[in-house]
């Protein structure tokens, strides 16, 4: 599922390719929005909340999307994909926008866009600044015996993590993902790396928790799978979506991420996995 940073971006590649463009064309084969018309519109601007996508137009209205597993957005070139799969498609001025198997799209007026907005935790890549990693902490204890990836996964309580940073954050810090969200100490130290990586990312482009060969997707642990753990060499663990809590696969090391009555978020480990990351001259550590 594509996450925070991902939209993100894909709101500003829109901005920047056809803010200002005028609709030539529009075809919506989303059977919700066969009568919907934005030819002769002007596209002012796009924008992204967590994992939603809006893309307003000089009407007062906006196309709002969230991607979901399967969908995306192709912007500029025409799209390859069969007619089938382009949901929605716009002709402007300097391109193609096409909608290629998003699974929920729909057309609100921009006023409107709060109905989806307030029902999410903080945007952590608000264009306007960082959110306070206090205050997720504390939205995340709001059931202190959800276990840490479950709560970071919950968009009520913060808005734009997806599988990669609730698979290599509790790594990097080494606390299981199992454990209760409300037996950690340090968890705003935890939030603020998680911040700090995806705020980080929107902004350069992979997706990178690693620190190493920047312009790849270099990770930790999501997506290895069962292999050897990249620092301490034991096993990892996996789990597909259908046997965890949360409905997500995750990957683990039971040996370097610990569990127990109490345990604390290892911010030294932290400092010394990411050193090479930017996103070190955002998070904070404590001084040594």
């Amino acid at each position: 599922m594509p996450e925070g940073d991902t939209l993100r971006r894909l709101a500003t590649r829109i901005d920047d390719r056809f803010g200002g463009d005028v609709v030539t064309r529009c075809e919506m084969r989303d059977p919700r929005l066969a009568l919907v018309d934005l030819s002769g519109r002007r596209l002012v601007g796009a924008d992204a909340y967590g994992k939603h996508l809006f893309v307003r137009f000089d009407d007062g209205r906006s196309l709002h999307a969230h991607l979901r597993m399967s969908g995306s957005f192709e912007v500029g070139r025409p799209s390859r994909e069969p007619t089938w799969k382009r949901r929605a498609e716009l002709w402007l001025t300097n391109g193609r926008l096409t909608a290629v198997d998003v699974p929920v799209l729909d057309v609100l007026d921009t006023d409107d866009e709060h109905t989806v907005t307030d029902r999410l935790g903080p945007d952590l890549c608000a264009p306007d600044g960082a959110p306070d990693p206090d205050e997720i902490a504390v939205r995340l204890v709001a059931d202190p015996e959800a276990p840490l990836t479950g709560a970071l996964l919950d968009q009520h309580r913060v808005a734009g993590f997806g599988n990669i940073y609730v698979n290599d954050v509790p790594f990097i810090v080494g606390v299981s993902p199992f454990q209760p969200v409300g037996a950690i100490d340090g968890l705003s130290g935890l939030v603020a790396i998680g911040v700090a990586l995806i705020r980080t990312n929107a902004e350069r482009g992979p997706q990178n928790t690693t620190g190493r060969r920047l312009g790849t997707d270099a990770r930790w642990v999501h997506g290895a799978g069962r292999r050897p753990c990249p620092v301490c060499g034991g096993r990892l663990r996996y789990q597909a979506e259908r046997e965890t809590p949360w409905g997500r696969s995750i990957t683990w090391c039971p040996d370097c991420q610990r569990s127990g009555d109490r345990v604390t978020a290892d911010l030294e480990r932290a400092r010394r996995l990411i050193a090479l990351h930017p996103a070190t001259k955002q998070a904070i550590f404590p001084r040594r």
